[in-house]
């Protein structure tokens, strides 16, 4: 369990951090089209299904941390 929640962790962080760089690049350079496109939507959708998660197991290590 507290790997699945560093790997989820390490990959919203990456994951973030790649839409940061894409929003500043596409404020350069609009015809590049870094997040108006399929793979960024794809990327978009694993970042909000990650978050999710992590949010999930954030809130489940609190509540096993209350039991005891």
């Amino acid at each position: 369990m507290k790997k699945a929640a560093t790997l989820i962790s390490h990959s919203v962080m990456i994951l973030s951090l790649m839409f940061l760089v894409f929003v500043i690049l596409d404020q350069f350079n609009p015809m590049m089209n870094f997040v108006n496109n399929q793979i960024s939507i794809v990327l978009l959708i694993c970042l909000s299904v990650l978050g999710i998660a992590q949010s999930i197991l954030q809130w489940m290590n609190e509540e096993r941390s209350y039991r005891v």
